[in-house]
């Protein structure tokens, strides 16, 4: 005689919901559907849109209570800092406070291994070029007098390597954009004078990187001037060819 087989009885989604249900399972749909009517987003039966969720009476009661809480927080900051200030008797501790609350600190940032100013200024000259350039933490962006571009400004190669060979030396290429502002002179006196500012300007962000620079005399300020054309002759030194008849 066989022995009857155990058929496993299937349930119908009817069966199968209804225990899904009893067990506490829920769809993303119907858990989305509970949050956003619950008494913390949804007080009446307005749709849950930006709107109406910015409209929340119960949104700015929180948004006052976090501003009073926040302005709890400063005063509490402030007495504490006064407290620490008029000590007389904790020196270190004043003058650490008055070294950490430097403005200047807080416009830096740290880059291989290095604290930079994010914003630096630099001033150089190079025969009758002057030039004065801005570094601004960026992408490497490179504008000259407002509008043109480096390519276009020095368009022999050696002329762009005396702009980006600071940035080199220092080892922070890419990591600032620069504005330059430079007159007179040509194209050589000018990319000269520009890599002079751009020098002292990485030295003004960044006093480390001095050792860097001045090794290959990038610090160093060429002084040397053309001299003016001399009367009866054809330039500074070269005199008209002599004829004897």
């Amino acid at each position: 005689m066989k022995t009857p087989i155990n058929v496993r009885s299937v349930l119908n989604l009817s069966e199968a919901l209804y225990l899904a249900k009893e067990a506490g399972v829920t769809t993303t749909n119907e858990m989305q559907k509970i949050i956003l009517s619950a008494p913390t987003l949804s007080t009446d039966k307005s749709p849950f849109l930006i709107s109406n969720f910015y409209r929340n009476p119960f949104r700015r009661i929180l948004q006052s209570q976090s501003e009073q809480h926040n302005e709890c927080l400063v005063e509490k900051d402030n007495d504490n800092k006064n407290k620490l200030l008029n000590d007389t008797k904790n020196t270190k501790i004043n003058q650490y406070i008055s070294h950490a609350l430097q403005p200047n600190l807080l416009n830096v940032f740290r880059h291989n291994d290095r604290l930079w100013l994010h914003q630096a200024e630099g001033r150089g000259t190079s025969k009758r070029a002057v030039a004065s350039v801005c570094i601004i933490r960026g992408t490497g962006k490179v504008l000259v007098n407002g509008k043109e571009e480096i390519y276009y400004r020095w368009p022999l190669f050696y002329n762009r390597m005396d702009i980006v060979e600071p940035f080199y030396l220092a080892g922070c290429v890419g990591v600032y954009d620069l504005y330059i502002s430079v007159r007179g002179g040509g194209p050589s006196g000018q990319s000269k004078a520009v890599r002079l500012a751009i020098a002292r300007g990485l030295v003004n962000a960044c006093p480390e990187c001095y050792n860097d620079l001045q090794t290959v005399d990038m610090l160093v300020e060429d002084l040397r001037q053309k001299m003016p054309k001399m009367p009866g002759r054809i330039g500074a030194r070269a005199q008209r060819r002599w004829v004897k008849r």
